[in-house]
């Protein structure tokens, strides 16, 4: 049980967060659910007490300038929350992820580094902030987009190893597997996602298990979300009552 001097912290800290939406893709396949993925989630993570910096169908350059800002103000803050959430198209190439700006159209293994956003770099953010919890949440496992013009890329999302301490990274489906964009408005990892983010005192461990026990049993098998968690202590999207 977390107790009350655990609790004071968390209702004093600062939470941010920066929410992208990429649906609306020049070159590849649009997607239909992602830009209101990041708009409900936007609107959930207001709703606990974040503050949201939300990019709807974002360019790279506009996507890196508000990575940057975020990486600033997480620095300033003393102590806190920052979250990264992205909703659209994602791969891997030899092991490394790579999320797509709704204009990328890169046509080389080489040019994947200057036309989208490494999520290396996002996570480089984290590293060396003070922010007592770190999250970065990838719904970007479609399918790969560009696979008949860059070989080296495979299915999915890789598991990555370079996340700094305090990080904890969710995959909206297991290592190279790709997840599905869904039938309603939103995708089916951020529809279980949504589901559960505003309860109160549950568990940020305890939460993404139920999501991935439903979007399993949804999705019959095809789609289990997948987290590395290096959290050092309790967290709720939404606290105790």
């Amino acid at each position: 049980m977390t107790d009350s001097a655990a609790l004071r912290i968390m209702r004093n800290e600062k939470r941010i967060a920066l929410v992208i939406g990429n649906g609306d893709y020049t070159s590849v396949a649009p997607l239909r659910n992602a830009v209101n993925d990041a708009r409900a989630v936007a609107t959930s993570l207001k709703r606990v007490g974040f503050e949201v910096t939300a990019i709807e169908n974002g360019g790279r350059d506009q996507i890196m300038k508000a990575v940057e800002d975020f990486g600033e103000r997480l620095h300033k803050q003393p102590t806190g929350v920052g979250l990264f959430y992205f909703a659209g198209h994602g791969i891997q190439a030899r092991g490394n992820n790579y999320l797509l700006p709704v204009e990328a159209n890169p046509k080389s293994e080489g040019e994947l580094t200057y036309v989208t956003v490494d999520t290396g770099y996002v996570l480089s953010q984290f590293d060396g902030a003070p922010s007592r919890v770190n999250m970065v949440i990838l719904d970007a496992c479609r399918d790969n987009p560009l696979a008949s013009r860059v070989r080296s890329t495979a299915r999915g999302l890789a598991v990555t190893s370079n996340a700094p301490g305090g990080t904890l990274v969710v995959y909206a489906t297991s290592p190279n597997k790709t997840a599905l964009d869904g039938d309603g408005a939103n995708g089916l990892f951020t529809e279980e996602f949504l589901r559960y983010v505003e309860t109160p005192g549950l568990k940020i461990e305890d939460m993404f298990k139920r999501v991935a026990v439903n979007v399993e049993q949804r999705s019959g098998g095809e789609q289990i979300p997948w987290l590395t968690s290096s959290l050092r202590g309790d967290f709720f999207f939404k606290l105790p009552n």
